[in-house]
């Protein structure tokens, strides 16, 4: 509880580790990512380690493909750098942040950071590597349920105030049904994905037997930033080309597949959440969509793949959620847009972007009510995700 208001981040991260591939199928088990150090490191300041899996080191600085990410130097002791120099970067709290606390190897030292963050329920995502880690259906299956019954594992221990969300292995439906299954099991609070599938949207034809049986559970569907398309990520030759193009662009990819092609006019009880990709896009993408709908309308048939509804009723609909940054300029018009009741607070703790201190800023707004900051920072999440 901050300031008389609690507070419910509903994204922040487990960093990648070896914990969560420890029980791969042995089929896949010799192809896990491998930690590694660079030997000619010069020049490549924290990105001097990163994961070997399928011929590819994950994340790497320069070059097509670049972007941060979590590496081993940021979650494995005998990573660590030498006494004197500065550790991989992460953060950028007052207070330690424990290895254990990273990548949830010790829920106690996890728990320990929320009270210092006076943050009283959080909700938990993996790397965004997980988003593009193999090109493999069948690895890439295996390295997701392998995260969900790790994560699972670890928010056991305090279920109230550690939540998750578990990875949907798309490309592969019959281990996505059992992804859901399990990870429903296993105590998630909501289902992952990212902007696309590889090349395809969200709602390409072939996925429908997948979101066919996930309606009929009561799991929201997070995406989540990430560098999903391949084709962005040609563009991409720096970490601020990762950051502008290949991680979050797929948010406006994920919007026109599920608004723009009827997801949520086939799936009346959907309710979605756009994580990580800050809120500002979403004014963008509903403009147009409003401006598109009108014309196409009078020159497409009227069986077409266009959705049913008026862009106004699906921004009302109450089943669309945002997560802006807490500096978010333009927060009162996303408010005015999507409601009140469907803005999220998150944190991405512990990744080093300067947002440990995002509820502060919440509170800090004149322009926000208080009724506003405490649906926000608490009822909105609890709303979406649902309380224990």
């Amino acid at each position: 509880m901050l300031d008389g208001y609690q507070i419910f981040d509903a994204d922040a991260h487990t960093m990648m580790s070896p914990n969560m591939w420890a029980d791969l199928p042995e089929d896949f088990a010799a192809r896990r990512p491998r930690a590694v150090r660079i030997s000619d490191e010069h020049g490549l300041g924290y990105w001097n380690t990163g994961w070997y899996v399928d011929g590819r080191l994950e994340p790497h600085p320069f070059g097509p493909g670049a972007q941060s990410a979590n590496t081993p130097a940021m979650v494995l002791d005998e990573f660590q750098p030498a006494p004197g120099k500065p550790r991989a970067a992460i953060g950028s709290t007052e207070f330690p942040v424990p290895l254990a606390s990273l990548d949830l190897s010790d829920p106690g030292a996890r728990l320990k950071n929320l009270e210092q963050m006076a943050v009283d329920v959080q909700m938990l995502f993996p790397s965004t590597l997980y988003a593009h880690m193999t090109s493999d259906p069948g690895l890439e299956a295996a390295l997701y349920r392998s995260y969900n019954r790790y994560v699972g594992r670890q928010c056991k221990t305090a279920p109230k105030r550690l939540r998750w969300a578990g990875l949907l292995p798309m490309r592969e439906q019959r281990e996505a049904l059992a992804a859901l299954d399990e990870m429903q099991k296993l105590g998630a609070s909501a289902a992952v994905v990212f902007g696309t599938v590889g090349e395809r949207l969200l709602s390409d034809p072939s996925f429908t037997p997948i979101w066919d049986v996930f309606a009929r559970t009561t799991l929201p569907l997070c995406v989540h930033m990430g560098m999903s398309y391949p084709p962005f990520q040609e563009l991409c030759r720096s970490i601020q080309d990762a950051n502008m193009i290949a991680k979050a662009l797929p948010a406006q990819l994920a919007f026109v597949a599920i608004v723009g092609n009827k997801m949520l006019d086939r799936y009346v009880n959907l309710r979605v959440a756009f994580l990580e990709f800050g809120a500002e896009w979403i004014l963008y993408m509903f403009g147009r969509m409003e401006h598109y709908l009108k014309v196409n309308r009078r020159r497409m048939p009227a069986t077409s793949s266009l959705p049913q509804k008026e862009v106004e009723d699906y921004a009302r609909s109450g089943r669309i959620f945002i997560a802006p940054e807490s500096d978010d300029a333009m927060l009162a018009q996303e408010i005015a847009l999507l409601g009140e009741d469907q803005i999220l607070f998150s944190s991405d703790f512990p990744h080093g972007e300067g947002r440990e201190n995002a509820a502060g800023s919440i509170l800090q707004r004149g322009d926000l009510t208080a009724a506003q900051k405490r649906k926000i920072l608490y009822d909105n999440p609890i709303n979406l995700f649902g309380s224990l």
